[in-house]
């Protein structure tokens, strides 16, 4: 499922918090989540990075986000990839 078909159905999807360690440090990169979703209820069962962005830092903050996010129950594709970028003005996907 492509990211614009997955906001479009997202319930919750907060963009990851830039970590202050991470932003001090000016540490960025690029990267791609992968989210397993539960259809029937549309939670996120399980996330993990499936191209690092190359900080352990924000790696994590994205994994910790990308679990809390939710969608339509029964529209959702059981796998979700999310580009996400770490600039100094923020993360985006």
């Amino acid at each position: 499922m492509s990211i614009s078909g997955a906001k479009a159905i997202a319930i919750f999807a907060p963009k990851p918090e830039y970590p202050y360690e991470a932003k001090s440090r000016h540490v960025t990169g690029s990267g791609v989540a992968v989210l397993n979703v539960d259809t029937a209820s549309g939670n996120v069962t399980d996330v993990s990075m499936g191209q690092s962005i190359g900080s352990p830092i924000l790696d994590n903050a994205t994994v910790s986000t990308f679990r809390r996010w939710r969608f339509q129950p029964g529209k959702c594709a059981p796998r979700v990839k999310v580009p996400i970028t770490f600039t100094m003005s923020g993360a985006s996907y």
